[in-house]
Parts: C-alpha cells; structure tokens; sequence
C-alpha cells in the first residue's frame, strides 16, 4: 500500500511539473512580446562569455556586469553562454535558462515539503507554484530575478533529502546552490544574509545533531562551501559598481532622513494590498501578467487555511516560523527602495506563500474526504461541495492563467518590451541577402541589440570580426543597403518598404525596413 502510495504521488507531481513547463517553454522567442533592452544586454554578455570570456566591458570572467551602468550580478549570463554561444543568439535562447530554472523551481518546491512535511502539501505548493502568474511571468522574461528564489529552494529541497535520506553530502550541493543565489539578483544582497539568519536557526537542530553524532565534516564543509562561493560576490557588492544600483533605488537616497523610515514602512506594507496580490498584480505589464493578481485568488483561502494549519501542528512548530518569517520577508526589498510595487524586487517572497497554499490545499482535500468516506448523507453532501469547490478553483485558475499568459499577453504588451526595436531588427535579418544592414540610433540602445541578434551573423567575436550592420541614419537608401528604423523616425525620402513591424492589436507601425529603389527584394 505505500510503495501504491509513492507511485501515485510520483505521477502526480510529474503531471503537475509537466503543466508547469507548458506553461513555461513554448513560445518563449514571441512571449512576452518583443525584448526588453536587459535581456538584451543578457544575452550580449552571455554571447561574449562564450567566445571571449569577456563581456561587453571588455571585463574577463565578471562577478557584476556593467550592462547600462546598473551593474548586475553575472550569474544568469554565465547559465546562459553555454545556450546561446552553441545555440546561437536569439531571443528563446536568451529566455531558457529563466523558464528552466522556473520550473526546477516548482519541483524543489515538491521537494523540500515531500521530504520536510508531508507529500500531500507538496502536491499542493506545487500546484499552486506551477500557476501562479508572477512566478509564471518570471519565468518566461529572461531576467536573473528567478534564479534568486530558484537558488534558495532547490537549495533548501536538496538539504530537506539529504537530512531526510542521511545521504549527508546533499548538504553540500545544498549549502552551494544557497551560495550561488549571491550571483542572482540585486535583491540578494539585503535578502541572503536576512534569509540565512532565519535558516540556519530553523537548521539548528539538525546542525547540533550531526554535531553529536560526529559527522561534523557535515557541518563544516558545507559552510565552507558556502562561505567561498559567496564571498567573491560580497566583496564585489562594496566595491563603487556593486553600490551603484543601490544608489539609484534605496529610499534613503531619495528621501530625508526623518522621514525615509515612514517611506520605507509604507512601501513595504503596500507589498500586502490583497487587490494587488490576488486580483489586479502590479501596475507594470512587463513586471506581471495583466488580469492577474502576483499570486492567484484560488491561493487565499488555502493560504489562510495553510496558516492556520500550521499554527495548530506542534510537532512542526520550527518549520512553522520559518516559513512564516520568509514570508514576511519576502518583500523587504522591494520596501526599502524609493518606490512600490516592484514585483522583480519582491520575487525573493516566492515559494513561501505558494508553501502556504499548499499546506492549505492539502488541509482542505484530507478534510473533504475524511467526510466522503463516512456513511452519513450530510458530511458526505458537506464533503462533496468543498472537494467540488477545491477543485471547480483550481480549474478555472489553469484556464484563467493560460488565456490571460499565453493567449492575451503578447497581444497587449508588445509596448512594455520595446517590440519595435527587437522585431524590427529581427525582421531586417529575415529579408537580407547580402545587403549591409543599417540601424538607426532613434532605437533605444539599438546597438546592444543588433550586436546580440545579429552576433551568429558576424561572426565569434574578435578582433578581425567584420560586422554586418552599423548604425546610422538613413534620407537615401543606397543600393546594397537596408534601413531599419522606428515609426517615429522620419521615412527616407528615397527608398522602398521592404518590412514592416506593427503593434496588435491596434495595426499601427512599430518600425520599417527599407530598400533602395531598384532593389531586388520582394
């Protein structure tokens, strides 16, 4: 009966996992529409990792990339060189690594309460983990925001096995994907030593037991791990790079002191709007997915009831407050900066509501068939229509998440990802023959995405590479030659239309692509 059990658990969670890469993978190069100039920079950086070890700065083998002076972590490029440098430069590749490490996540989630909590709750986190839209979103958008949270839990999920299975040298694999998180995104550098704090207390009686039992390389090694994996990314975080973004966003920078404590108060408590976190989302298209809330509105009765849950099981009281302290931390860093409301900065909340959700999940279907297995009608009609209810929510909330992520959003957000610049480019490579591209400076930091989806084109970088684009600006296009420019650019006075990018759903021209007159070009 309990190797059934297992089975049945394993096929659940593999379908679950399966819905969460269809909602991941496909359609990764057109949604969400267009690029935006940061993956953009991405990709560049991972590109020329690849081929040179150096990325657009000319830095060999960057801790912090200096992209648009914002200075991220390098992490997400190195993950992707090997994609994009064999793969080739295109938008998808760019994107993979988020929706892997999106859906990786879902199953560490699965993970760490199979072997932490009960198998149940895992199937719940992980469904709730697997629609819900701003992890969803993330996941899709080829930023490094995902791999904070992905780095954390599949941490923690192979800490959970290793305690769980006494196969003790999973605390080390553990203890390095933590560190690695050091590498992900700038909310790191206020989350990680918050989050560990909460860990390790939450860890310490499995740290004083190993300790007892004289497996103390147990404990000392993975610490050592950690600590050498991040203290190159601490030291680079003081440097004048590291503090650079630091600058731009913390409230402090804005605001006087007198009052920053106030502003930094609200904003985090605005991060707890039930609108925001269970209808609306955020007000940027490009930070969450329209017509959905950050998390779903089927989560919140589990949640309340996954909290709940918690509180009355005293055998799991230290699991308890962890996940309730992660949860209250979650969007501590997007609190301490200037404004509200950035999802990106708040994505360090995920997996601990989604933990909520399950456990809640879970609660709710043992309650619903404890009383369908009684022989009396009431419970049983009582049962019934909870476990319908459970369910019908659930269902719904696939549907809702796929039309509203895969069917609407790349038709409304095309101008929240500079859908002009990436597909006009895009749609200049397609009509070339042997014509030397043209691009003009009128698109946003066009050149970081010519020299990105263009890269295969000219050619591994070097110093003999010849490229085959340069920018300018064109009033006649000259034989051999083809303009791209945005619609807001004048149209040369000598040329034809060769290309053509509009916006939908309202038909208007984003950006065109030119010929010279006598060109042989359809």
């Amino acid at each position: 009966m309990r190797e059934n059990k297992h089975i049945v658990f394993v096929v659940v969670a593999g379908v679950i996992l399966l819905v969460a890469a269809l909602f991941r993978f496909p359609g990764l190069e057109n949604n969400p529409p267009g690029f935006w100039q940061d993956e953009a920079s991405t990709g560049l950086d991972a590109w020329l990792l690849w081929h040179t070890g150096r990325d657009q700065s000319g830095t060999f083998l960057p801790i912090i990339a200096r992209s648009f002076g914002d200075f991220p972590l390098a992490g997400y490029r190195y993950l992707s060189a090997p994609i994009v440098g064999i793969f080739g430069p295109t938008i998808a590749n760019e994107r993979f690594m988020a929706a892997l490490f999106g859906t990786l996540t879902v199953a560490a989630v699965g993970g760490t309460l199979w072997f932490r909590y009960d198998r149940r709750a895992a199937l719940g986190a992980m469904i709730s983990a697997a629609l819900c839209p701003t992890w969803l979103h993330f996941s899709r958008y080829g930023s490094e925001a995902i791999l904070l949270p992905a780095t954390l839990t599949i941490g923690w999920a192979l800490i959970a096995a290793g305690e769980k299975t006494s196969r003790y040298v999973l605390l080390w694999f553990g203890a390095a994907s933590i560190g690695f998180s050091a590498y992900t995104y700038h909310a790191v550098k206020l989350f990680l030593p918050l989050w560990m704090a909460g860990f390790l207390w939450f860890m310490a009686p499995t740290i004083a037991r190993l300790w007892r039992e004289g497996r103390r390389r147990h404990v000392v090694g993975p610490a050592l791990v950690f600590a050498a994996i991040v203290l190159p990314s601490a030291y680079f975080a003081l440097t004048e790079g590291g503090l650079a973004r630091g600058r731009t966003v913390l409230a402090w920078y804005h605001h006087p002191a007198d009052v920053v404590w106030r502003v930094v108060l609200s904003n985090y408590l605005s991060y707890f709007d039930p609108g925001m976190l269970f209808i609306r989302g955020g007000p940027a298209a490009a930070q969450q997915i329209p017509g959905l809330g950050m998390w779903n509105l089927a989560d919140l009765i589990p949640m309340v009831v996954g909290f709940g849950a918690l509180i009355r099981n005293k055998s799991e009281r230290r699991f308890a407050w962890f996940v309730f302290y992660w949860f209250l931390l979650g969007p501590l860093p997007g609190g301490v900066t200037y404004e509200t409301h950035n999802m990106g900065r708040a994505i360090g909340w995920l997996p601990a509501p989604q933990i909520l959700s399950g456990i809640g999940t879970a609660t709710i279907a043992v309650w619903a068939v404890a009383r369908l297995r009684t022989n009396d009608v009431w419970p049983r009609v009582k049962g019934a229509a909870v476990a319908g209810v459970l369910v019908a929510g659930w269902l719904v909330t696939t549907y809702a998440v796929y039309w509203c992520t895969l069917v609407r959003y790349p038709n409304i957000a095309q101008r929240d990802f500079q859908f002009d610049v990436s597909q006009g480019l895009l749609c200049a490579r397609r009509v070339r023959q042997d014509e030397k591209l043209i691009v003009s400076p009128g698109f946003q930091v066009g050149g970081v995405f010519a020299r990105y989806l263009y890269g295969d084109l000219d050619g591994p970088p070097g110093p003999d590479q010849e490229r085959i684009w340069e920018p300018g600006e064109r009033t006649v296009v000259q034989p051999g030659e083809l303009y791209v420019f945005p619609a807001h650019r004048p149209k040369p006075e000598q040329g034809k239309e060769v290309c053509k990018v509009v916006h939908e759903p309202t038909g208007t021209g984003a950006a065109f692509v030119y010929a010279a007159e006598d060109a042989a070009l359809e």
